[in-house]
């Protein structure tokens, strides 16, 4: 005997008329075709670990990337920093002796030295 049978006897055996124990019946059916079984739900489980998994994968590799990416403009941003300590040592010799140029010969004309 499968169990919706099961639950029709027990409802007529207990008075109640058989037109109301079938709707019982089919309303139960009906709820229980939407519950999950063991097996739905491990497939479902399955499915997702397999996408956690795929997931993880794929940024780990984005993480990767990005460290890559990162390490370049580092060493880009050293480089630049590199080239403009170099022009600013330049543009200060500049400037060092341009007022040695003009300031030396002012104060040779102040002092009559």
């Amino acid at each position: 005997m499968t169990l919706a049978i099961t639950i029709y006897d027990a409802l007529t055996t207990a008075n109640v008329p058989p037109d109301k124990a079938k709707a019982v019946v089919h309303a139960w059916e009906a709820e229980v075709e939407k519950l999950a079984s063991k097996a739905d739900l491990k497939q479902v489980e399955t499915h997702l670990t397999q996408s956690i998994n795929a997931l993880g994968t794929e940024l780990r590799a984005s993480i990767k990337d990005l460290q890559s990416a990162l390490r370049e403009q580092g060493v880009e941003l050293r480089a630049e920093l590199k080239d403009q300590r170099s022009s600013t040592r330049v543009l200060q010799w500049s400037i060092g002796v341009t007022f040695l140029c003009v300031a030396a010969p002012l104060i040779r004309s102040m002092f009559g030295v």
